[in-house]
């Protein structure tokens, strides 16, 4: 069965709240998701590195799976993170998103282990045995300390025409072996908003956004004119946010979307511990510059 390619140019790495007792806030995730359905977002990343997957039980995971699309219903491309120490846990995981009705997983590789590119294999080869769905790799060495390969990833691609994309957070030198060996319909996407303009002359193809947690619109306005090759428009509209995103970014990404999301009665929960929630300094300090950025928005309309 030929099941066509949900990766699209434009998606929201969705943050995952908790409550103070750092347990799993499930009752947020109804408002949590009429956040994105209000700002008319395609599509989702469930549980990525944004989301906290590895601060989770596999079984939180799936849960997480399970809720977030009670309340997505089919209003939204759902794609589930996937990623684990154990291949078992994995692959429990690629079953448990194809069961809650997910549109794909994005395939990260095992944490800290530095594997082969034969163990990568044997890893992919174990989740695609549990699950027919769409799925993305996730090349990511920063945090995993392992890169994975064009040739892998061509071989891998070629091996289970169900791998339809790649998400490159590593050298994108390969990109364009990879395009040239699988086809222009095999999108490469990024997680960087801070880099779409170098990351679209590299080759990318789109983005799994962060900062559309607090800019849905703004950050699917910007990549559609990307993606029509609009720069002067995308680049207008991005420095309205650029500031903002680097003291952001400055501070802990996700403790400032998580902050920010609370101020605008969209209920975030706290990040996980270690991570820590911003100062009463910090908050301050933030607030501030997000209010200036709602000013200039008003004086341009």
């Amino acid at each position: 069965m030929i099941v066509s390619n949900p990766f699209i140019p434009f998606s929201i790495a969705m943050i995952t709240p908790f409550t103070e007792d750092g347990e799993l806030y499930l009752e947020a995730i109804p408002a949590l998701i009429e956040h994105y359905r209000s700002n008319k977002v395609p599509a989702l990343l469930v549980s990525g590195s944004t989301g906290e997957q590895h601060s989770m039980t596999i079984q939180e995971r799936i849960l997480l799976f399970q809720e977030v699309k009670k309340a997505a219903a089919q209003d939204f491309l759902l794609y589930g993170g996937v990623a684990a120490v154990r291949s078992k846990d994995a692959a429990e995981l690629a079953a448990a998103a194809a069961s809650a009705g997910l549109d794909g997983i994005m395939l990260g590789f095992p944490p800290y282990l530095r594997i082969s590119q034969q163990e990568a294999c044997h890893y992919v080869d174990n989740v695609c045995a549990h699950t027919n769905l769409p799925i993305m790799l996730y090349n990511n060495p920063p945090r995993t300390g392992f890169h994975l390969e064009s040739e892998t990833l061509i071989f891998l691609a070629s091996k289970y025409p169900q791998i339809m994309a790649l998400k490159e957070a590593g050298d994108p030198a390969g990109i364009q072996v990879v395009k040239q060996q699988l086809g222009k319909d095999f999108p490469v996407l990024s997680g960087s908003d801070l880099t779409v303009f170098e990351n679209e002359r590299k080759g990318y193809d789109g983005i799994t956004s962060i900062a559309g947690n607090i800019f849905p619109k703004l950050m699917k306005f910007i990549m559609d004119a990307v993606t029509s090759k609009d720069f002067a428009t995308a680049e207008n509209a991005f420095n309205k946010i650029r500031p903002l995103l680097e003291v952001m970014l400055a501070l802990g990404m996700l403790r400032s979307i998580k902050f920010m999301l609370n101020m605008q009665g969209v209920p975030a929960g706290i990040c996980r511990d270690p991570l820590s929630t911003l100062s009463e300094d910090e908050q301050k300090g933030l607030a501030a510059h997000y209010n200036v950025f709602l000013t200039q928005e008003k004086q341009s309309i």
